[in-house]
């Protein structure tokens, strides 16, 4: 039944994606949806914002200036929705780039890049040297990936139009990383020949049973 119920989150999120890609993609090349395109915007950070804030030992302090911002936000919506791909743009760029830094911090020197933490929540510890020289190169791999999909983000936001933008963006940004973890996985078999494969996937997956779901609190 909890399998079962971590699958249903799981698509349920993956359904939630591909609606705001979709929606997304339809405010940038459809002219007259600038109010879809500023909501898309503003909703996701506002409704983040506020649950944070309500989970935090300090939310009767949090709540009500976040919860202004995000009245303020709406009162100001005809001057803003003017600029809403900007507010896309930043949204990718800053997503990709989180993840980019959330690989790469890792990789500096007395730090276990975040694949092989990844690999020792499957395996244990320790990890087998070529096991561990392996997945620091896939840790540098995927923080240049999106090192590459913040350039070509921005790149095509300054020199190409709205569509060709929105069509990376949206659809070809999540193709290009699911095509990143095939070609990983192909990778694993010829690197680590005969090494039992577990996926990345998997690795996740138990790094996140092992830390155990905590609410992000503001400190």
């Amino acid at each position: 039944m909890n399998r079962f119920g971590s699958i249903a989150r799981e698509a349920a999120g993956a359904a939630l994606v591909l609606v705001y890609e979709v929606g997304a993609h339809h405010a940038v090349t459809t002219p007259g949806f600038e109010n879809l395109g500023l909501t898309l915007v503003l909703a996701p950070a506002a409704l983040l914002a506020l649950s944070l804030a309500a989970r935090s030992p300090r939310r009767t302090l949090l709540v009500p200036p976040i919860a202004a911002a995000c009245i303020m936000l709406w009162v100001s919506r005809a001057a803003l929705v003017r600029h809403y791909a900007w507010g896309l743009f930043f949204e990718h760029v800053v997503f990709n780039g989180a993840l980019g830094y959330l690989f790469g911090r890792t990789l500096a020197p007395g730090r276990e890049p975040l694949c092989s933490q990844f690999a020792a929540m499957v395996r244990g510890r320790p990890l087998a040297p070529e096991i561990a020289a392996y997945t620091r190169r896939i840790t540098v791999a995927w923080t240049l990936f999106f090192a590459g999909v913040v350039a070509v983000s921005t790149v095509l936001f300054a020199t190409a139009s709205l569509s060709a933008w929105s069509t990376f963006a949206n659809y070809l940004t999540l193709p290009l990383a699911a095509l990143m973890f095939v070609g990983e996985h192909a990778c694993r078999r010829l690197a680590l020949p005969g090494i039992e494969s577990s996926g990345m996937l998997a690795s996740i997956r138990a790094y996140r049973r092992s830390a155990g779901v905590r609410p992000v609190q503001f400190r």
